[in-house]
């Protein structure tokens, strides 16, 4: 029987925990309500960087440990932030805006991109699992109708297959028109709990947002002091089954 291939730790190098903020900027996200406000979208892009600086001003323990990247995903995946310490991160690009949400580029790029920056940083670091917040308002949809699942499923398979020496923990975080069985099939879980949320209908999104943001700011500041993935459920939010008990 094979055996999938293990990642080599080296216990007297300093850790890094590799962290990727993966954001839907779909229309959904930031088109303008009909009552002016803030949308999801504005509410993101300021608690992103707001998140970053926190983080630097922070533990400076975990300041050092933590390794950020921001993808952001609509037609396609763009890298906004490369993986980066929150001290070496001195200017954090806006966030772009795009028009539909194709989860099928979100997950082939996030593959691409934790296998390159792990290959990068494992002689220098103690590499732990990496995390992926998979941040979303909508369903998959692309050209003139849903992504099915047959098309974006194989992707995120293969970004979670054991056999990939760093396959994340994907913790999927929704609101608005995404399904609970879409958190579902995107989150895996930890110790046998699914790592899905959704929102509570009666909460505002942009309330959501900001609660998401501080749910992922905590999680990777207690993940690194505790040296294990915590993660809290986000204010106005609950975790889901996913068909369990």
């Amino acid at each position: 029987m094979s055996h999938s291939p293990e990642p080599v730790y080296n216990y007297a190098l300093p850790r890094a925990f590799p962290f990727y903020i993966t954001c839907d900027v779909s229309h959904s996200m930031h088109a303008p309500r009909e009552d002016g406000r803030q949308t999801p979208f504005d509410i993101l892009s300021n608690c992103v960087g707001e998140l970053l600086f926190q983080l630097e001003a922070g533990d400076p323990g975990v300041s050092e440990a933590a390794h950020v990247s921001i993808v952001a995903f609509h037609d396609r995946a763009d890298v906004v932030l490369p993986l980066t310490r929150p001290c070496d991160a001195s200017n954090i690009p806006a966030l772009p805006k795009g028009g539909q949400t194709n989860y099928e580029q979100a997950f082939l790029t996030l593959r691409q991109l934790i296998q390159a920056d792990c290959a990068r940083l494992a002689g220098q670091y103690q590499l732990k699992t990496p995390v992926v917040f998979f941040i979303t308002d909508g369903e998959p949809f692309v050209g003139n109708g849903r992504q099915p699942a047959e098309v974006w499923l194989p992707a995120r398979a293969r970004l979670v297959d054991p056999a990939f020496p760093h396959h994340p923990h994907i913790t999927a975080m929704g609101f608005g028109q995404v399904t609970e069985q879409t958190l579902c099939q995107v989150a895996t879980s930890f110790r046998n709990n699914p790592l899905a949320y959704v929102a509570d209908e009666s909460i505002q999104a942009v309330k959501v947002v900001a609660a998401i943001a501080q749910a992922v700011q905590d999680s990777i500041g207690s993940s690194i002091r505790s040296s294990d993935f915590v993660i809290p459920i986000p204010a106005g939010m609950r975790r889901l089954s996913c068909g369990g008990s």
